[in-house]
């Protein structure tokens, strides 16, 4: 069993990979709308691997005995500027996100 701090930090660990994943299909979508297909699909790629996450984080709770408690995600944006400060983006997200890993 663990702590129900723990289980809440977990919970919402799930919800910002999930968040994460709709970030990124987000960014697929807007580079799919700019006509760049290897950029959309690097983003699509980018949006499972945080989907994998969640799921991991869900069976460590469930495995431990906890409950997932899904939460809302938020829309994320749908226009993302050029190419560059997409990618840009993603990579600050993607420290904050780890961040959130570190923290845990």
């Amino acid at each position: 069993m663990m702590t129900e701090k723990l289980l809440d930090a977990l919970n919402d660990q799930i919800q910002a990979e999930l968040h994460s994943a709709y970030i990124y299909l987000a960014m697929s979508a807007h580079f799919e709308a700019e006509a760049l297909p290897g950029s959309a699909g690097w983003m699509r790629q980018q949006a499972r691997e945080e989907v994998a996450h969640a799921m991991r984080l869900f069976e460590f709770v469930n495995d431990r005995g906890g409950r997932v408690v899904l939460k809302t995600i938020d829309q994320p944006e749908k226009d993302f500027g050029p190419p560059l400060k997409v990618f840009e983006t993603a990579l600050e997200h993607e420290k904050h996100i780890s961040g959130r890993i570190h923290d845990l």
